[in-house]
């Protein structure tokens, strides 16, 4: 018998199907009334196609990338964005940064000049503030997973969408559908549901149907599977030694799920798979992978989208339009971010000419790019109305829908002597330590204040990469007039970053405040592979963020004022397996609590 859905999400539901953004996939047709849908479609797509020239067909195959900020449209910056995009009537940007209404300003501009519809693109994958300040603040993947409900990806797909349609932004990159099965891996990590193959399948399906029914198109990345790699592809080329079979087992099977819940994009990874290709040609530009494999043998018909052309896997090995025009040859419809646009347009142009691309081939791909402009409903409205940002952006229910999700993630390893959550008078004579691995004040920005909000003396202090050898020891010292230490973490997943570690000699600090012979808890925030570096702690509690919205949520798990129910959804090796995670009420705990 199936439990009954929480009330929350019955509302949040409700609410949600009434959103001011609604997707043409939504509207119910007769079967008559979608006939002639298809047929304006395909009217549409086939008059647009025939009207540009084959330098502008080749464009809409390519996308470039914004740092959005405020640009007076009569300015220089605004002038030279709008003139790469439509003197090379490019297919695309992709929006990076700034405000809900700076982007929506921005996109708006942006699609009265283009001549095509644009397609606006970002990689919200947990929500708007992935990229800007404002918006429903989610988790990352890993959290949602560890929260244990399917339902959550699916609303957070769907708010994702809605407010990103209000802002004038219509594909998302995500979901993510890496298998993490590689605790080093510095790209990927917590961006992942997880490593079980079939339980990573069912958030991804969950996602991507919350993506759609948003309104915006979805994508599955990073095909055919980025999580068992150690090096971060922003830096060098990645190599993956899984050969058919560990595929079809493994790292295949939430893109599958994706394929049959009706996802709109593929995105291909830069990394290679000598033992399926017998080459180290990088997925994206591989005939194999992206042809052979996704296209033919997985059946998928929609967009086939690269990964950054930027990214220094490509930049190392194929300069200039090479790579643009050999991800095209692969069976890519779109390439994204080449660091030369026009010299990428150039490059695709001259292959067609010289007989490397046939003219059929650009079709092809440019038929697909329109009619998934068209679903979008751009051949009727491309601006957004300005004034519906304001409703849409951070709705109450929205907001409140992340909070119980962080909350719900946060997963207990280990509680030694029963330490946590800690009461009232135990919290009083604790020393609060924030170990920033990274020079950003997001890591602990609201750890601290929610701290000093609910203990009126309470001692909290920060270090980070500018932390002296002497003024660690100066924090030992204060540790030791402690009764009680928790040691909070914060590892930010950066790009070209190449890590998920913590610098040494934080580590060693944390070892030396857990050989202290205090009790000592580890609440890390930015993943849960940390313990890795300090595998004596006593009492490990872990979040799969460093945002906001999750030092919110631990610090009431850490206080007792939520429950914790959160279960590991990665093996952490030699330490612990998939689902493990210590129950305790709330307030409680006594023998009651559980383990499993």
């Amino acid at each position: 018998m199936k439990s009954p859905r929480p009330l929350s999400f019955v509302l949040l539901a409700a609410t949600l199907s009434a959103a001011v953004v609604a997707s043409p996939r939504q509207t119910a047709k007769t079967s008559s009334g979608a006939v002639a849908d298809e047929r304006a479609a395909t009217r549409w797509v086939e008059e647009t196609l025939k009207s540009l020239s084959l330098r502008e067909r080749a464009g809409q195959m390519l996308m470039t990338a914004t740092q959005t900020e405020f640009m007076n449209v009569s300015g220089e910056r605004f002038g030279e964005l709008k003139k790469q995009v439509t003197e090379q009537a490019l297919g695309g940007v992709i929006v990076r940064g700034g405000s809900p209404n700076e982007v929506a300003a921005l996109t708006n501009e942006l699609q009265r000049a283009a001549r095509v519809p644009l397609f606006v693109a970002a990689d919200y994958e947990r929500g708007l503030r992935m990229q800007m300040k404002n918006g429903t603040p989610f988790t990352n993947s890993m959290g949602v997973a560890a929260a244990g409900d399917p339902r959550a990806a699916y609303l957070q797909g769907r708010i994702t969408a809605e407010e990103m349609r209000a802002v004038g932004v219509n594909w998302l990159f995500a979901p993510v559908a890496d298998i993490n099965n590689n605790p080093d891996n510095p790209v990927i990590s917590v961006r992942s549901f997880g490593e079980d193959p079939r339980r990573v399948a069912e958030f991804v399906e969950a996602a991507v149907r919350g993506v759609r029914d948003g309104g915006a198109l979805a994508t599955a990345k990073h095909f055919p599977g980025h999580g068992d790699t150690a090096v971060d592809s922003h830096i060098g080329l990645a190599t993956i030694k899984a050969d058919r079979a560990r595929l079809e087992r493994v790292e295949l099977v939430p893109f599958r799920a994706a394929i049959a819940a009706g996802v709109d994009a593929v995105m291909t990874a830069h990394i290679a798979l000598p033992l399926v290709t017998g080459d180290e040609l990088p997925a994206s530009l591989s005939p194999k992978l992206t042809g052979e494999l996704l296209r033919r043998e997985l059946g998928f018909d929609g967009l086939i989208v690269t990964d950054s052309l930027g990214m220094g896997a490509i930049t190392k090995g194929y300069p200039g339009g090479e790579a643009a025009v050999r991800a095209i040859k692969a069976g890519a419809d779109l390439a994204l971010s080449p660091p030369d646009p026009k010299g990428a347009l150039d490059a695709i142009v001259e292959a067609v000419r010289r007989g490397e691309i046939s003219e059929s081939r650009i079709d092809e791909s440019v038929r697909r790019i329109l009619r998934a402009k068209y679903r979008l409903g751009l051949a009727e409205k491309r601006v957004v109305d300005l004034s519906a940002v304001n409703r849409v952006i951070e709705r109450p229910e929205s907001v409140l829908e992340a909070r119980r999700v962080a909350e719900h993630s946060i997963t207990l390893l280990r509680n030694g002597g029963g330490l946590l959550p800690l009461d009232a008078a135990r919290a009083a004579r604790t020393l609060f330590v924030v170990i920033a691995a990274d020079e950003d004040p997001e890591e602990g920005r609201t750890f601290i204040p929610e701290i000093k909000s609910r203990l009126k003396n309470a001692r909290v202090l920060r270090a980070d990469p500018r932390t002296t050898a002497e003024e660690y020891e100066k924090l030992l010292a204060e540790a030791s007039k402690a009764e009680t230490v928790v040691v909070a973490p914060f590892v930010k997943r950066a790009a070209n970053k190449g890590t998920v570690a913590l610098p040494e000699a934080q580590a060693e600090f944390v070892r030396r405040l857990i050989a202290s012979g205090k009790p000592v808890a580890v609440a890390a925030f930015g993943g849960p592979y940390l313990i890795r570096q300090f595998p004596e702690a006593a009492v490990y509690l872990t979040a799969y963020a460093i945002e906001d919205v999750a030092q919110a949520a631990a610090v009431r798990v850490l206080l007792g004022e939520v429950p914790t129910r959160g279960r590991l959804p990665v093996r952490i090796p030699g330490l612990f397996e998939i689902g493990a995670g210590i129950q305790l009420d709330g307030k409680r705990n006594d023998a009651s609590a559980t383990r499993q």
